[in-house]
C-alpha cells in the first residue's frame, strides 16, 4: 500500500464522540480559555500603560497593574472551570442532534491523522503515534505529545468503515499494532 495515496475518513459514532470531548477536546478548549483571559488582561494592562502620564502615574499604574495580574491568578481557575464546565454541559445537549454529530469525523491521510469537530480540527503525524493497540471492538493509538492522548476507534457494528485497510496501513508504515 502506497502510504501517499492513503487516504480514510470515519464518521465518529457518539461514545467515541463522548470519549473524545471528555478527554481531548475538553483539554483544549480549557487552554483556549486560558489563552483568551491572558490576552484579555494583557490588552487592558497595555491600554491602562497609554492613558497615564509616564513622568506622574508609572509607580501607580505599576500597582494597578501588580494587582489586576494577582487578581486575575487568583479568580482563573474557578473562571475556567466554570466556563469549560458550562461549555461542556452545553455540547452534552448538542450531541442529541443527528446533524451536528455528522459533522465529527476521523481522517486518516499518509501523512496524518485529523480529527474534525464543529469547532475546528486536531491533527497528529503518525510519528506522534508511539503505541497501537487493538482489541475486540476497538483500535487504541497513543499519541505522544505535551498531554497524551489516546483516540478510541470502534470495531463493532461499523461495516462502512474500511478497518482493515487502516489496520493494514498503521501495521505497515507507522508502528506494529499490540493486538489484545
Amino acid at each position: 500500500m502506497n502510504a501517499t495515496n492513503f487516504s480514510l475518513e470515519f464518521p465518529l459514532n457518539l461514545s467515541e464522540i463522548r470519549k473524545l470531548n471528555k478527554m481531548y477536546f475538553e483539554h483544549l478548549f480549557r487552554q483556549r480559555i486560558i489563552f483568551v483571559s491572558i490576552a484579555l488582561v494583557l490588552f487592558f494592562i497595555f491600554f491602562d500603560l497609554f492613558d497615564i502620564n509616564l513622568e506622574n502615574d508609572f509607580f501607580l499604574w505599576l500597582i494597578r497593574s501588580l494587582a489586576a495580574i494577582v487578581f486575575f491568578v487568583i479568580i482563573e481557575n474557578f473562571f475556567v472551570d466554570v466556563v469549560s464546565r458550562f461549555a461542556f454541559q452545553m455540547a452534552k445537549r448538542l450531541l442529541k442532534f443527528k446533524k451536528l454529530n455528522s459533522r465529527y469525523k476521523f481522517v486518516f491521510t499518509g501523512s496524518k491523522v485529523c480529527i474534525r469537530f464543529p469547532l475546528g480540527r486536531l491533527t497528529h503525524k503518525w510519528t506522534t503515534i508511539e503505541k497501537a493497540i487493538l482489541t475486540k471492538n476497538f483500535l487504541f493509538l497513543y499519541i505522544k505529545e505535551e498531554n497524551n492522548y489516546i483516540i478510541s476507534i470502534s470495531r463493532k457494528d461499523f461495516d462502512y468503515r474500511k478497518m482493515e485497510e487502516l489496520l493494514a496501513f498503521v501495521e505497515q508504515n507507522v508502528i506494529p499494532i499490540l493486538k489484545v
